[in-house]
């Protein structure tokens, strides 16, 4: 685990509103097709899919501002596209890496939350995962980084 300061990334995005109860209709969807846009848009991808959760608390039904986020370089040109460019700002956090499959995101999350309290960081209310590595056939070489927003 460490905290560090995530610099701004320009992304290509989708955003909703969603629930935890709601959200698996997004994935392997949006990503997939904000891969293929950026593509066809002849944007360059600068890194791997960022999943993005605003007011998130980890309950079934409480709904929260999902943002699927791929970087991508700043567009010389127009683009044709559903989905949004925009800067995500600098981000201040405490991360830690999961190897392995997703079902221990909830114990990843638990050791973050513990160090928050032992060192009494604020929360921001944003959390973000970034999917390094993504093996739908061999979920144990999954690599993801938990990101949980701290105010500074």
């Amino acid at each position: 685990m460490q905290t560090k300061t995530i610099q701004p990334i320009h992304v290509l995005y989708f955003e909703t509103r969603t629930s935890f109860k709601e959200i698996f209709q997004y994935v392997r969807v949006e990503a997939r097709k904000l891969y293929q846009d950026a593509v066809r848009n002849d944007l360059e991808i600068t890194g791997p899919v960022y999943w993005i959760y605003n007011g998130a608390d980890g309950q079934p039904d409480t709904v929260f501002t999902l943002t699927i986020a791929l970087p991508v370089t700043k567009p010389s040109h127009s683009i044709d596209s559903p989905y949004h460019l925009k800067q995500l700002e600098a981000f201040e956090c405490i991360s830690a890496e999961l190897y392995g499959n997703w079902d221990g995101l909830v114990n990843t999350y638990g050791a973050l939350f513990g160090e928050i309290m032992a060192q009494k960081l604020n929360m921001s209310g944003q959390n973000r995962e970034i999917y390094l590595n993504m093996d739908f056939e061999n979920p144990e070489r999954n690599i993801t980084e938990v990101q949980i927003g701290i105010l500074k």
